[in-house]
């Protein structure tokens, strides 16, 4: 069963005080997913919609097209994406079906407006 909650985000954001920004939290099969925005969900649910991933290699030329002509200068070898972080383990298929259900949900409750990223705060009149 999964849980869902929401946190304090560890970002500032520029709007000042009136409005806090949450992560959302879901914790399913024994790991943590934080999301700072609906995006990254959206990204997250997409790659667990597959079954089978392609290779994670990325070709010289699409770096040179996203980073320009000194690509290499401006990204190291040692750099690993989002999605080569998670462990292996989520990839097993009952496991993918549970994070896909529970990401999937989490995703139907904040398209309904019960769960948000942000709050806006009412300032207090001090007389």
């Amino acid at each position: 069963m999964a849980r869902i909650s929401k946190e304090p985000s560890k970002k500032c954001n520029d709007a000042g005080n009136l409005i806090r920004r949450n992560a959302i939290v879901v914790r399913v099969a024994s790991f943590a997913f934080r999301f700072e925005t609906v995006e990254q969900l959206r990204e997250c649910i997409q790659y667990y919609e597959k079954k089978t991933h392609p290779s994670s290699r990325i070709s010289a030329r699409t770096l040179a097209r996203e980073l320009g002509k000194d690509w290499r200068n401006l990204r190291g070898w040692d750099v690993e994406r989002w999605f080569e972080r998670l462990p292996m383990y989520l990839r097993e298929e009952p496991k993918r079906q549970k994070v896909l259900k529970a990401l999937s949900n989490t995703l139907a409750l904040i398209e309904t407006g019960k769960l948000r990223f942000s709050e806006l705060r009412t300032r207090r009149r001090i007389s």
